[in-house]
């Protein structure tokens, strides 16, 4: 959906944003108030979204470890551990 000529606001929007922020300049340039000058908005809509700045953090954190494929191992926890984290270094 687009309203005025930009993309609706919507959690997803938001959290794709921040991503693409945070793969450029790092996570500490993650701020609300960034964020929301990235969007075209105010800060205050990105509460209506997200709680605060912690509760975007962590589903970043989410979306990011959705993404890892560990390769199949036959292994232990232990090796099934290491493919996570291998799995892990890869995508950052």
């Amino acid at each position: 959906m687009i309203e005025g000529g930009r993309a609706a606001l919507s959690r997803e929007r938001v959290l794709d944003v921040a991503l693409e922020l945070v793969q450029r300049e790092g996570l500490e340039a993650l701020t609300m108030r960034g964020l929301a000058d990235r969007l075209g908005v105010r800060a205050a809509s990105l509460y209506w979204h997200v709680r605060d700045r912690g509760e975007l953090v962590a589903l970043l954190a989410e979306r990011l470890l959705g993404t890892v494929r560990p390769s199949a191992t036959d292994g232990g926890w232990r090796e099934r551990a290491l493919a996570i984290c291998s799995a892990l270094e890869r995508m950052v």
